[in-house]
């Protein structure tokens, strides 16, 4: 991978603040780059940046970097760089403190999209359907259309069931994926509150 400078203009320490007050990310600062985690992750050699790469490059405040990184969508959250974390960082949560905001920020990438689909399947039938999955993902991929012999044959042998399973009643599993949907403040309106708390708090002190 080639080298580039990092200039201070390119680092945000509003974002890099905003995800140090994430639950489970208070301990990043504390990382010493032994490359645990990425040695454990099952996916890294998918990742644009390994788990470790990602940890430093918050350290540094690199927002579009870190947002645009794929490695945030391609968690596969088995916990096995959280529990072997000789710092107690916990990467994990970290990638799931990391997808709101990227999403609030409007990043698209096609493992956001893949996300977005698994998720809008399970929240319509209360259960995953791996035929609706990949039928839903496949629209917007061209590149899908070469897995079609492949697919196939696993319907031909019983292996991609074609009927959906779902939920008699999805309400309840409704209202927490509402929950979870409700977009996060971009970084710099989140500032702009903080500012706008303190300089109201100031002004009725000085009232007094």
């Amino acid at each position: 991978m080639k080298k580039e400078t990092i200039l201070s203009e390119s680092r945000d320490p509003v974002f890099r603040n905003l995800v140090l007050k994430s639950p489970g990310c208070e301990k990043i600062p504390t990382c010493m780059q032994c490359g645990i985690c990425a040695g454990s992750c099952p996916v890294s050699h998918e990742m644009d940046y390994t788990p470790r790469e990602l940890v430093r490059m918050i350290q540094l405040g690199l927002k579009q970097e870190v947002l645009n990184s794929n490695t945030i969508w391609i968690c596969t959250t088995c916990f096995s760089c959280s529990v072997r974390c000789p710092r107690g960082i916990r990467p994990t949560e970290l990638m799931e403190a990391l997808k709101p905001i990227a999403i609030a920020e409007g990043v698209k990438n096609k493992n956001a999209r893949f996300d977005g689909v698994f998720s809008d399947v399970v929240k319509k039938n209360g259960r995953a359907s791996e035929f609706l999955l990949i039928s839903k993902y496949s629209l917007g991929e061209p590149e899908m259309i070469k897995q079609v012999p492949f697919g196939l044959a696993l319907i031909s042998k019983g292996k991609l069931p074609l009927s959906i399973d779902k939920m008699e009643n999805t309400s309840e599993l409704g209202a927490i994926f509402n929950m979870g949907e409700k977009k996060p403040e971009k970084p710099e309106e989140k500032q702009k509150t903080v500012t706008t708390t303190k300089a109201v708090d100031n002004e009725g002190g000085a009232e007094k």
